[in-house]
Protein backbone atom coordinates (compact mmCIF):
# COMPACT_ATOMS: atom_id res chain seq x y z
CA UNK A 1 0.00 0.00 0.00
CA UNK A 2 1.43 3.35 -1.08
CA UNK A 3 0.41 6.89 -0.23
CA UNK A 4 2.07 10.20 -1.07
CA UNK A 5 1.33 13.44 0.82
CA UNK A 6 2.40 16.12 -1.64
CA UNK A 7 3.22 19.82 -1.54
CA UNK A 8 2.88 20.30 2.22
CA UNK A 9 5.11 22.13 4.69
CA UNK A 10 6.48 19.66 7.21
CA UNK A 11 6.59 20.99 10.78
CA UNK A 12 9.00 19.38 13.22
CA UNK A 13 10.52 20.68 16.47
CA UNK A 14 13.69 21.37 14.48
CA UNK A 15 12.05 23.53 11.84
CA UNK A 16 9.86 23.62 8.74
CA UNK A 17 10.62 21.89 5.46
CA UNK A 18 8.96 21.84 2.05
CA UNK A 19 8.79 18.18 1.10
CA UNK A 20 6.56 15.36 -0.03
CA UNK A 21 6.10 12.37 2.27
CA UNK A 22 6.09 8.99 0.54
CA UNK A 23 4.52 6.19 2.56
CA UNK A 24 4.65 2.49 1.90
CA UNK A 25 3.34 -0.48 3.90
CA UNK A 26 2.48 1.72 6.87
CA UNK A 27 5.88 3.41 7.20
CA UNK A 28 7.44 6.58 5.84
CA UNK A 29 9.54 5.43 2.90
CA UNK A 30 11.11 8.73 1.84
CA UNK A 31 11.03 12.50 2.09
CA UNK A 32 11.56 14.17 -1.27
CA UNK A 33 11.51 17.70 -2.62
CA UNK A 34 8.25 18.98 -4.03
CA UNK A 35 7.61 17.65 -7.52
CA UNK A 36 10.22 14.90 -7.34
CA UNK A 37 8.08 12.08 -5.96
CA UNK A 38 8.26 8.80 -7.81
CA UNK A 39 4.48 8.53 -8.21
CA UNK A 40 2.20 5.54 -7.87
CA UNK A 41 -0.39 4.80 -5.21
CA UNK A 42 -2.86 7.16 -3.59
CA UNK A 43 -2.18 10.84 -3.07
CA UNK A 44 -3.16 13.57 -0.62
CA UNK A 45 -2.75 17.14 -1.84
CA UNK A 46 -1.33 19.15 1.06
CA UNK A 47 -0.83 22.41 -0.82
CA UNK A 48 -0.99 25.27 1.69
CA UNK A 49 -1.16 22.87 4.63
CA UNK A 50 1.10 22.27 7.61
CA UNK A 51 2.04 18.61 7.98
CA UNK A 52 2.81 17.54 11.56
CA UNK A 53 3.92 14.19 12.92
CA UNK A 54 0.70 12.50 14.02
CA UNK A 55 -0.60 14.10 17.21
CA UNK A 56 -0.62 11.97 20.38
CA UNK A 57 -2.98 12.38 23.33
CA UNK A 58 -1.23 10.78 26.33
CA UNK A 59 -4.07 11.23 28.83
CA UNK A 60 -7.39 9.59 27.89
CA UNK A 61 -10.02 7.96 30.11
CA UNK A 62 -12.31 5.96 27.80
CA UNK A 63 -14.20 4.38 30.76
CA UNK A 64 -14.05 1.00 29.02
CA UNK A 65 -14.83 -1.49 30.55
CA UNK A 66 -17.05 -1.07 33.57
CA UNK A 67 -18.20 2.52 33.09
CA UNK A 68 -19.29 2.45 29.47
CA UNK A 69 -22.49 4.37 30.19
CA UNK A 70 -20.12 7.38 30.18
CA UNK A 71 -17.89 6.51 27.18
CA UNK A 72 -16.27 3.56 25.45
CA UNK A 73 -13.09 2.91 23.51
CA UNK A 74 -14.76 2.95 20.10
CA UNK A 75 -16.24 6.39 20.72
CA UNK A 76 -13.09 7.91 22.23
CA UNK A 77 -10.77 6.67 19.48
CA UNK A 78 -13.20 7.73 16.78
CA UNK A 79 -13.29 11.17 18.38
CA UNK A 80 -9.49 11.18 18.43
CA UNK A 81 -9.30 10.37 14.72
CA UNK A 82 -11.84 13.09 13.93
CA UNK A 83 -9.48 15.75 15.32
CA UNK A 84 -6.19 14.51 13.86
CA UNK A 85 -4.99 12.59 16.92
CA UNK A 86 -3.43 9.38 15.57
CA UNK A 87 -2.52 7.73 18.89
CA UNK A 88 -3.88 7.85 22.43
CA UNK A 89 -2.51 6.54 25.71
CA UNK A 90 -5.34 5.02 27.72
CA UNK A 91 -5.51 5.51 31.48
CA UNK A 92 -5.89 2.41 33.68
CA UNK A 93 -8.58 3.34 36.25
CA UNK A 94 -11.50 1.39 34.82
CA UNK A 95 -13.38 -1.64 36.16
CA UNK A 96 -11.36 -3.78 36.56
CA UNK A 97 -8.24 -1.58 36.40
CA UNK A 98 -5.07 -2.48 34.51
CA UNK A 99 -3.26 -3.61 37.65
CA UNK A 100 -1.40 -6.69 36.35
CA UNK A 101 0.03 -8.16 33.17
CA UNK A 102 -2.90 -10.52 32.54
CA UNK A 103 -5.40 -7.66 32.61
CA UNK A 104 -3.08 -5.64 30.36
CA UNK A 105 -3.11 -8.40 27.72
CA UNK A 106 -6.88 -8.83 27.94
CA UNK A 107 -7.49 -5.09 27.65
CA UNK A 108 -5.13 -4.75 24.67
CA UNK A 109 -7.02 -7.48 22.83
CA UNK A 110 -10.41 -5.94 23.61
CA UNK A 111 -9.43 -2.44 22.57
CA UNK A 112 -7.76 -3.51 19.32
CA UNK A 113 -11.12 -4.78 18.05
CA UNK A 114 -12.66 -1.29 18.05
CA UNK A 115 -9.76 1.22 17.96
CA UNK A 116 -9.84 3.86 15.24
CA UNK A 117 -6.32 5.04 16.13
CA UNK A 118 -3.25 3.40 17.63
CA UNK A 119 -3.08 3.19 21.40
CA UNK A 120 -0.82 2.53 24.35
CA UNK A 121 -1.95 1.37 27.77
CA UNK A 122 -1.10 2.70 31.21
CA UNK A 123 -0.86 0.43 34.23
CA UNK A 124 -2.06 1.42 37.68
CA UNK A 125 -0.27 1.43 41.03
CA UNK A 126 -2.38 0.52 44.08
CA UNK A 127 0.48 0.92 46.53
CA UNK A 128 1.34 -2.28 48.40
CA UNK A 129 -1.72 -4.05 46.94
CA UNK A 130 -0.08 -4.64 43.55
CA UNK A 131 3.57 -3.69 44.10
CA UNK A 132 4.73 -7.10 42.89
CA UNK A 133 2.71 -6.73 39.68
CA UNK A 134 4.47 -3.56 38.50
CA UNK A 135 7.47 -5.31 36.89
CA UNK A 136 5.07 -7.46 34.86
CA UNK A 137 3.18 -4.40 33.67
CA UNK A 138 6.40 -2.72 32.55
CA UNK A 139 7.62 -5.86 30.79
CA UNK A 140 4.25 -6.35 29.09
CA UNK A 141 4.50 -2.89 27.53
CA UNK A 142 2.74 -0.36 29.74
CA UNK A 143 3.69 3.16 28.62
CA UNK A 144 3.83 4.10 32.28
CA UNK A 145 2.36 3.32 35.68
CA UNK A 146 0.00 5.86 37.22
CA UNK A 147 -0.39 6.45 40.93
CA UNK A 148 -3.57 8.25 41.99
CA UNK A 149 -1.68 9.67 44.93
CA UNK A 150 -3.89 10.18 47.96
CA UNK A 151 -6.97 8.43 46.61
CA UNK A 152 -8.67 5.45 48.24
CA UNK A 153 -10.18 2.68 46.12
CA UNK A 154 -13.26 0.55 46.49
CA UNK A 155 -11.94 -2.85 47.54
CA UNK A 156 -14.24 -4.84 45.28
CA UNK A 157 -14.12 -2.83 42.05
CA UNK A 158 -10.92 -0.76 42.54
CA UNK A 159 -12.82 2.41 41.58
CA UNK A 160 -11.45 5.72 42.83
CA UNK A 161 -13.16 7.13 45.93
CA UNK A 162 -13.25 10.94 46.07
CA UNK A 163 -14.85 11.17 49.52
CA UNK A 164 -13.81 8.64 52.17
CA UNK A 165 -16.97 9.36 54.17
CA UNK A 166 -19.07 7.87 51.36
CA UNK A 167 -17.83 4.32 51.97
CA UNK A 168 -17.49 2.11 55.09
CA UNK A 169 -13.79 1.67 55.95
CA UNK A 170 -13.95 -2.10 55.46
CA UNK A 171 -14.92 -1.54 51.81
CA UNK A 172 -11.85 0.58 51.06
CA UNK A 173 -8.25 0.19 50.05
CA UNK A 174 -6.88 3.22 51.85
CA UNK A 175 -4.51 5.64 50.11
CA UNK A 176 -0.91 4.37 50.30
CA UNK A 177 1.34 6.06 52.82
CA UNK A 178 4.57 7.63 51.71
CA UNK A 179 6.53 4.57 52.83
CA UNK A 180 4.60 2.41 50.37
CA UNK A 181 4.84 5.10 47.70
CA UNK A 182 8.63 5.13 48.10
CA UNK A 183 8.64 1.38 47.44
CA UNK A 184 6.68 2.04 44.23
CA UNK A 185 9.37 4.56 43.17
CA UNK A 186 12.10 2.02 43.96
CA UNK A 187 10.39 -0.73 41.98
CA UNK A 188 9.81 1.46 38.94
CA UNK A 189 13.41 2.71 39.08
CA UNK A 190 14.71 -0.87 38.96
CA UNK A 191 12.52 -1.58 35.92
CA UNK A 192 13.44 1.63 34.12
CA UNK A 193 9.76 2.50 33.83
CA UNK A 194 7.94 5.80 34.00
CA UNK A 195 5.90 6.56 37.13
CA UNK A 196 3.25 9.25 36.89
CA UNK A 197 0.96 10.67 39.53
CA UNK A 198 -2.16 12.69 40.08
CA UNK A 199 -0.63 15.15 42.53
CA UNK A 200 -3.00 16.45 45.20
CA UNK A 201 -2.18 15.81 48.85
CA UNK A 202 -5.13 14.06 50.51
CA UNK A 203 -4.47 15.43 54.02
CA UNK A 204 -4.34 19.00 52.73
CA UNK A 205 -7.56 18.49 50.76
CA UNK A 206 -9.34 17.08 53.80
CA UNK A 207 -8.12 19.93 56.01
CA UNK A 208 -9.17 22.66 53.58
CA UNK A 209 -12.55 21.05 52.91
CA UNK A 210 -13.12 20.77 56.67
CA UNK A 211 -12.11 24.42 57.13
CA UNK A 212 -14.63 25.44 54.47
CA UNK A 213 -17.31 24.05 56.77
CA UNK A 214 -20.02 23.64 54.11
CA UNK A 215 -20.75 22.09 50.76
CA UNK A 216 -19.24 23.83 47.76
CA UNK A 217 -21.54 26.63 46.68
CA UNK A 218 -19.52 28.53 44.08
CA UNK A 219 -16.25 28.37 42.20
CA UNK A 220 -14.32 30.20 44.91
CA UNK A 221 -15.35 27.44 47.29
CA UNK A 222 -14.05 24.81 44.86
CA UNK A 223 -10.69 26.56 44.62
CA UNK A 224 -10.51 26.93 48.40
CA UNK A 225 -11.20 23.23 48.85
CA UNK A 226 -8.47 22.13 46.41
CA UNK A 227 -5.64 24.67 46.85
CA UNK A 228 -2.45 24.83 44.81
CA UNK A 229 -0.54 23.91 47.99
CA UNK A 230 -1.94 20.38 47.72
CA UNK A 231 -0.50 20.03 44.23
CA UNK A 232 2.87 21.61 44.99
CA UNK A 233 3.39 19.59 48.18
CA UNK A 234 2.82 16.25 46.46
CA UNK A 235 5.07 17.19 43.55
CA UNK A 236 7.80 18.14 46.03
CA UNK A 237 7.60 14.74 47.75
CA UNK A 238 7.65 13.02 44.37
CA UNK A 239 10.71 15.00 43.35
CA UNK A 240 12.54 13.92 46.50
CA UNK A 241 11.61 10.28 45.93
CA UNK A 242 12.71 10.59 42.31
CA UNK A 243 16.08 12.01 43.37
CA UNK A 244 16.53 9.29 45.98
CA UNK A 245 15.64 6.37 43.71
CA UNK A 246 16.45 7.60 40.20
CA UNK A 247 12.88 6.82 39.15
CA UNK A 248 11.56 8.82 36.20
CA UNK A 249 8.64 10.78 37.63
CA UNK A 250 5.94 12.48 35.58
CA UNK A 251 3.36 14.98 36.86
CA UNK A 252 0.12 14.71 34.91
CA UNK A 253 -2.34 17.59 34.39
CA UNK A 254 -0.30 20.18 36.29
CA UNK A 255 -2.56 23.14 37.04
CA UNK A 256 -0.71 25.73 39.13
CA UNK A 257 2.18 28.15 39.08
CA UNK A 258 3.34 26.83 42.45
CA UNK A 259 3.37 23.24 41.23
CA UNK A 260 5.31 24.27 38.16
CA UNK A 261 7.88 26.11 40.30
CA UNK A 262 8.59 22.84 42.11
CA UNK A 263 9.04 20.99 38.80
CA UNK A 264 11.33 23.70 37.45
CA UNK A 265 13.52 23.69 40.56
CA UNK A 266 13.76 19.91 40.53
CA UNK A 267 14.75 19.87 36.87
CA UNK A 268 17.43 22.48 37.63
CA UNK A 269 18.82 20.03 40.21
CA UNK A 270 19.01 17.28 37.58
CA UNK A 271 16.09 15.24 38.92
CA UNK A 272 14.36 13.19 36.17
CA UNK A 273 10.96 14.85 36.52
CA UNK A 274 8.66 15.91 33.70
CA UNK A 275 5.25 17.54 33.50
CA UNK A 276 2.11 17.57 31.38
CA UNK A 277 -0.62 20.18 31.28
CA UNK A 278 -3.98 20.32 29.52
CA UNK A 279 -5.96 22.73 27.32
CA UNK A 280 -8.33 23.57 30.17
CA UNK A 281 -5.48 25.03 32.20
CA UNK A 282 -4.14 26.94 29.19
CA UNK A 283 -7.40 28.38 27.84
CA UNK A 284 -9.72 28.75 30.86
CA UNK A 285 -9.45 30.50 34.25
CA UNK A 286 -11.68 30.88 37.28
CA UNK A 287 -13.31 33.82 35.48
CA UNK A 288 -14.52 31.42 32.77
CA UNK A 289 -16.99 30.02 35.29
CA UNK A 290 -19.34 32.92 34.61
CA UNK A 291 -19.92 31.67 31.06
CA UNK A 292 -19.02 27.97 31.17
CA UNK A 293 -20.56 27.14 34.55
CA UNK A 294 -20.11 23.93 36.51
CA UNK A 295 -19.35 21.98 33.32
CA UNK A 296 -15.72 23.10 33.68
CA UNK A 297 -15.28 21.19 36.96
CA UNK A 298 -12.09 19.11 36.85
CA UNK A 299 -9.52 17.89 39.39
CA UNK A 300 -7.17 19.61 39.90
CA UNK A 301 -9.35 22.65 39.23
CA UNK A 302 -8.84 25.35 36.63
CA UNK A 303 -7.19 28.20 38.56
CA UNK A 304 -6.30 31.89 38.15
CA UNK A 305 -4.99 33.87 35.20
CA UNK A 306 -1.54 33.97 36.87
CA UNK A 307 -1.46 30.17 36.90
CA UNK A 308 -2.40 30.06 33.23
CA UNK A 309 0.37 32.50 32.39
CA UNK A 310 2.95 30.47 34.30
CA UNK A 311 1.87 27.27 32.55
CA UNK A 312 2.21 28.91 29.14
CA UNK A 313 5.73 29.95 30.04
CA UNK A 314 6.43 26.34 31.03
CA UNK A 315 5.14 25.10 27.69
CA UNK A 316 7.28 27.56 25.77
CA UNK A 317 10.53 27.09 27.69
CA UNK A 318 10.32 23.30 27.95
CA UNK A 319 9.59 22.71 31.63
CA UNK A 320 6.33 21.18 30.38
CA UNK A 321 7.12 18.33 28.00
CA UNK A 322 3.68 17.23 26.87
CA UNK A 323 0.06 18.34 26.56
CA UNK A 324 -2.79 15.88 27.03
CA UNK A 325 -6.54 16.28 27.11
CA UNK A 326 -7.43 14.39 30.32
CA UNK A 327 -10.49 13.23 28.37
CA UNK A 328 -12.75 12.12 31.25
CA UNK A 329 -16.37 11.86 30.10
CA UNK A 330 -19.49 11.57 32.20
CA UNK A 331 -23.10 11.34 31.14
CA UNK A 332 -24.84 14.52 30.08
CA UNK A 333 -27.16 14.11 33.05
CA UNK A 334 -24.22 13.98 35.48
CA UNK A 335 -22.63 17.09 34.00
CA UNK A 336 -25.89 18.99 34.46
CA UNK A 337 -25.66 18.56 38.22
CA UNK A 338 -24.52 21.41 40.40
CA UNK A 339 -20.93 22.24 41.19
CA UNK A 340 -20.97 20.42 44.54
CA UNK A 341 -22.38 17.10 43.27
CA UNK A 342 -21.35 16.62 39.66
CA UNK A 343 -18.31 14.42 38.94
CA UNK A 344 -15.09 16.08 37.81
CA UNK A 345 -14.02 15.75 34.18
CA UNK A 346 -15.34 16.28 30.66
CA UNK A 347 -14.76 15.22 27.05
CA UNK A 348 -11.51 16.50 25.57
CA UNK A 349 -9.76 14.15 23.15
CA UNK A 350 -11.49 15.73 20.15
CA UNK A 351 -10.79 19.32 21.20
CA UNK A 352 -7.12 18.93 22.20
CA UNK A 353 -5.72 19.48 18.71
CA UNK A 354 -8.09 22.26 17.53
CA UNK A 355 -7.53 24.26 20.72
CA UNK A 356 -3.74 23.93 20.62
CA UNK A 357 -3.57 24.68 16.89
CA UNK A 358 -5.57 27.84 17.57
CA UNK A 359 -3.14 28.84 20.33
CA UNK A 360 -0.17 28.33 18.01
CA UNK A 361 -1.74 30.36 15.21
CA UNK A 362 -2.56 33.08 17.73
CA UNK A 363 1.15 33.28 18.61
CA UNK A 364 1.13 31.79 22.10
CA UNK A 365 3.57 29.10 21.02
CA UNK A 366 5.37 28.34 17.79
CA UNK A 367 4.23 25.63 15.42
CA UNK A 368 7.58 23.95 16.03
CA UNK A 369 6.92 23.88 19.77
CA UNK A 370 3.42 22.52 19.07
CA UNK A 371 5.06 19.72 17.10
CA UNK A 372 7.11 18.90 20.21
CA UNK A 373 4.37 18.92 22.87
CA UNK A 374 1.77 17.08 20.77
CA UNK A 375 4.10 14.76 18.84
CA UNK A 376 7.84 14.26 19.27
CA UNK A 377 8.22 15.27 22.91
CA UNK A 378 5.29 13.13 23.97
CA UNK A 379 6.55 10.18 21.94
CA UNK A 380 10.02 10.49 23.48
CA UNK A 381 8.64 10.75 26.99
CA UNK A 382 6.75 7.48 26.65
CA UNK A 383 9.46 5.58 24.78
CA UNK A 384 7.58 5.55 21.46
CA UNK A 385 10.01 7.64 19.40
CA UNK A 386 10.87 7.31 16.52
CA UNK A 387 8.06 4.85 15.76
CA UNK A 388 5.69 7.67 16.67
CA UNK A 389 6.17 11.42 16.74
CA UNK A 390 8.57 11.62 13.80
CA UNK A 391 8.50 12.45 10.10
CA UNK A 392 11.47 10.28 9.23
CA UNK A 393 12.05 7.30 6.95
CA UNK A 394 11.17 4.15 8.85
CA UNK A 395 8.75 5.83 11.27
CA UNK A 396 5.09 4.95 11.28
CA UNK A 397 3.39 7.00 8.57
CA UNK A 398 1.30 9.03 11.03
CA UNK A 399 0.58 12.60 9.93
CA UNK A 400 -1.77 15.41 10.97
CA UNK A 401 -2.58 18.02 8.31
CA UNK A 402 -3.62 21.54 9.34
CA UNK A 403 -4.90 24.42 7.23
CA UNK A 404 -3.46 27.54 8.92
CA UNK A 405 -5.77 29.80 6.89
CA UNK A 406 -8.92 27.90 7.80
CA UNK A 407 -11.14 28.19 10.80
CA UNK A 408 -13.32 25.89 12.85
CA UNK A 409 -15.99 26.00 15.53
CA UNK A 410 -16.24 23.54 18.41
CA UNK A 411 -19.80 22.26 18.35
CA UNK A 412 -21.37 19.65 20.60
CA UNK A 413 -23.42 18.51 17.60
CA UNK A 414 -20.25 17.56 15.67
CA UNK A 415 -18.32 15.86 18.47
CA UNK A 416 -18.03 12.07 18.32
CA UNK A 417 -17.96 11.06 22.00
CA UNK A 418 -20.87 9.19 23.55
CA UNK A 419 -21.86 12.29 25.56
CA UNK A 420 -20.65 15.27 23.51
CA UNK A 421 -20.84 18.09 26.04
CA UNK A 422 -17.83 20.43 25.83
CA UNK A 423 -16.96 23.51 27.88
CA UNK A 424 -15.74 25.04 24.61
CA UNK A 425 -19.03 24.56 22.76
CA UNK A 426 -19.49 27.44 20.33
CA UNK A 427 -15.89 28.66 20.49
CA UNK A 428 -14.53 29.78 17.11
CA UNK A 429 -10.91 28.84 16.41
CA UNK A 430 -8.16 29.67 13.95
CA UNK A 431 -6.99 26.80 11.78
CA UNK A 432 -8.74 23.70 10.54
CA UNK A 433 -7.78 20.03 10.91
CA UNK A 434 -7.99 18.84 7.31
CA UNK A 435 -6.75 15.24 7.33
CA UNK A 436 -5.05 12.57 9.39
CA UNK A 437 -2.97 9.63 8.23
CA UNK A 438 -2.46 6.55 10.39
CA UNK A 439 0.25 4.13 9.23
CA UNK A 440 -0.16 5.29 5.64
CA UNK A 441 -3.96 5.20 5.61
CA UNK A 442 -6.21 8.29 5.63
CA UNK A 443 -8.41 8.06 8.75
CA UNK A 444 -9.88 11.59 8.78
CA UNK A 445 -10.94 14.17 6.25
CA UNK A 446 -12.35 17.59 7.18
CA UNK A 447 -13.08 16.60 10.76
CA UNK A 448 -14.85 13.32 10.02
CA UNK A 449 -13.35 9.85 10.60
CA UNK A 450 -12.83 7.69 7.53
CA UNK A 451 -12.72 3.91 7.24
CA UNK A 452 -12.92 1.04 9.67
CA UNK A 453 -11.22 0.67 13.07
CA UNK A 454 -7.69 -0.60 12.48
CA UNK A 455 -5.82 0.82 15.47
CA UNK A 456 -3.01 -1.23 17.02
CA UNK A 457 -1.31 -1.44 20.40
CA UNK A 458 2.02 0.36 20.65
CA UNK A 459 4.65 -0.46 23.27
CA UNK A 460 7.63 1.55 24.52
CA UNK A 461 11.09 0.81 23.17
CA UNK A 462 12.94 0.25 26.43
CA UNK A 463 16.42 0.41 24.89
CA UNK A 464 16.10 3.97 23.59
CA UNK A 465 17.46 6.95 25.45
CA UNK A 466 14.62 9.25 26.51
CA UNK A 467 15.49 12.92 26.76
CA UNK A 468 14.28 14.91 29.77
CA UNK A 469 16.05 18.11 28.83
CA UNK A 470 13.99 21.20 28.20
CA UNK A 471 12.88 21.49 24.60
Amino acid sequence: MKLAVRNGTLVTPGGRYEADVECEDGRIAALVAWGRSSGGGDEVDATGLLVFPGFIDPHVHSRDPGLTEKEDFAHSTRAAAASGVTAILEMPNVVPPVSDAATFRERATQHARVAFVDFGLWGISIGAENLNELPGLVEEGAVGVKLFWGYALKRQTKQLVYNLADEPPENLILPPGNGDVLKVFETMARMGGLLAAHCEDRDILEATQHALGRKIEDYEDLLASRPDTAEAATIAVGAEFSQTTGCRFHVVHISSARGLEVVRAAQDRGIPITAETCPQYLTLTDESYETVGSLMKVYPPVRRAADRGALWKGVRDGVITSIGSDHAPHTAEEKRLGLATQPAGFVGVETLAPLMVNEALAGRLSSERLSWVLSEGTARLYGLYPQKGAILPGADADLTLVDPEGESVISNERLHSKHPVSPWNGVRLRGALKAAVLRGRVVMRDGEPVGDPEGQLVRPVRSQEVSFSRG
